[in-house]
């Protein structure tokens, strides 16, 4: 199936950190700009202020010092205040004043308007007329400074951050002090980008600055957001590649990562279910070739005595043995090919049981010594027959193991049996047992040929012979050793084989003590 780089966890997990690190330097620099506007704006009023208040003061000073008309005093006492400001360049300021013979303090706009243009009305005449001047706010301005009252407002209705146009109305009193003097004009202060509209070059230079940071962040945060998720997906993708081995058939791939946390949690998992998963694909395939090794096993052994008694049969049933002696020999060999075949049943039951669990083993102090003798009492005839000795060298004062005394009579029964097989006529087979720690070691040594190196890791195997001819006149079922292993693990032991130099085979086990 195809995916869109769109639906990849990579690129939304960078799409998404993105935009995260977007809207927070988006959100930082519209904060800083706002805040860089209003407290501008805050420094901007009190200046505007300060300003406006030492010079109206001074006005009214100077009109007290020179004794002048206010009709004749437009012209000297705006000069000093005009030429004042011209050194600030952000600063303008503007005299309103009223005529001598106004008496009775008539409002002031009004008067500007029919009276002699002056500096105030010159410059607000001249404003650009796109800028958004309120000139209600400005005219309720001045008519309070004709009451003595101070006002502070902005000449536009709003706009963007940094864009403030302040302004301040100062009463003016004769002499500079409302205490002592009557008010005779009023004093207009401000800025020159507020007339101008245009933005101070604090704020613009700033506003750039932080925009241009911004973006800086931005780019760096994409970067970063890109790089992050590439540390995360890249594990990912590795996991992700190595399922698709996994699900293909390839079951020992491994991811290799450095990742650490979380996902190097999974790919240790991953590594360790695809690791147990090899072990039990490794396991069925065993199984497998064991089904096909047991029906061919089973199917040889079954066939060879089935063979035999059937053309005994056949031939009793012809009339060819004529004699006593031919009957009696005949009958001997049906018998020993019956007690063959129901030696493989018995060993193919007794492996059933194990393997399905189901074998209870009835544990009591067993001591080996008395039970090896019982053994080789029932075997007596067959290592006579076989002219093969017996010896049992286990030290009677051994302490006892807890164990199944008919298990381990199978078990050594098994042994006996396998060793005496394989023993040439004169040798001898020795069963010893030796303590070690928390447990007893047995061995069963013979002096036969010994087993093949390359078979040594497979005697234990069902159905598995040394000899590959397989002959049938050993009578083994290859069960026997399978059987011993199985019992030996039931009682928590472990079995192994080795070849003793200048004697034969050895097979080892361990037994629990009490």
């Amino acid at each position: 199936m195809r995916m869109h780089w769109w639906h990849s966890i990579r690129w939304r997990l960078a799409l998404g950190s993105m935009l995260v690190a977007l809207l927070a330097t988006a959100l930082l620099a519209l904060i800083i700009l706002l805040s860089v506007a209003y407290f501008y704006g805050l420094d901007q009023r009190q200046q505007l202020t300060d300003l406006a208040s030492s010079s109206a003061r001074r006005i009214g000073s100077d009109m007290l010092a020179h004794q002048r008309t206010l009709a004749g005093a437009s012209s000297d006492v705006l000069a000093p205040i005009v030429r004042g400001s011209q050194g600030q360049d952000s600063l303008v300021i503007v005299y309103a004043y009223l005529p001598r013979a106004a008496t009775h303090l008539q409002p002031v706009y009004p008067a500007l308007i029919r009276g002699r243009p002056t500096l105030a009305t010159v410059l607000l005449a001249s404003t650009d007329p796109d800028l958004k001047i309120n000139y209600a706010r400005v005219r309720a301005a001045l008519t309070q400074g004709t009451h003595g009252q101070q006002t502070v407002a902005d000449i536009g209705d709003g706009g963007p951050p940094g864009s403030a146009r302040p302004f301040v109305v100062t009463p003016i009193f004769y002499g500079g002090d409302s205490q002592s003097g009557p008010l005779v004009g009023v004093l207009f202060v401000t800025s020159r980008y507020a007339l101008e509209g245009t933005m101070p070059p604090l704020v613009a230079t700033l506003s750039r600055s932080v925009l241009i940071a911004s973006i800086a962040v931005a780019l760096i945060a994409a970067l970063a957001a890109v790089l992050f998720s590439r540390t995360i997906t890249r594990p990912l993708a590795k996991l992700t590649s190595a399922t698709r081995q996994l699900a293909s058939g390839h079951y020992d791939v491994r991811v290799e990562t450095g990742a650490r946390g979380e996902l190097g949690e999974l790919a240790h998992n991953f590594n360790e279910m695809a690791a147990q998963l090899q072990r039990d694909v490794e396991e069925l395939r065993k199984q497998e070739l064991w089904r096909r090794e047991l029906i061919m096993n089973i199917t040889h052994d079954l066939a060879t005595p089935l063979t035999a008694i059937a053309g005994l049969g056949e031939s009793l049933i012809d009339g060819v043995n004529r004699s006593r002696e031919d009957y009696e020999a005949t009958g001997r060999i049906i018998v020993r090919e019956t007690l063959r075949l129901r030696r493989l049943v018995r060993d193919l039951h007794m492996m059933a049981k194990m393997e399905a669990g189901a074998l209870q083993l009835q544990r009591k102090p067993v001591r080996l010594a008395v039970l090896v003798d019982e053994v080789l009492a029932v075997l007596a005839p067959e290592f006579e027959r076989a002219n093969v000795e017996p010896c049992n060298t286990i030290d009677y004062n051994l302490p006892p193991v807890q164990a199944d005394p008919d298990m381990l009579t199978r078990v050594f029964s098994n042994l006996c049996d396998n060793a005496l097989r394989h023993t040439p006529a004169g040798g001898m087979v020795v069963i010893d047992a030796v303590q070690q720690e928390h447990c007893l070691i047995v061995a069963v040594t013979d002096t036969g040929s010994g087993i093949p190196p390359q078979a040594l890791p497979r005697i234990f195997d069902r159905f598995y012979r040394a000899d590959e001819a397989r002959r049938g006149d050993t009578g083994g079922s290859g069960l026997g050793l399978a059987i011993v292993r199985a019992i030996v693990e039931a009682h928590g032991g472990k079995i192994w084989a080795e070849n003793v130099p200048g004697a034969g085979a050895r097979i080892l086990f361990t037994l629990p003590l009490l």
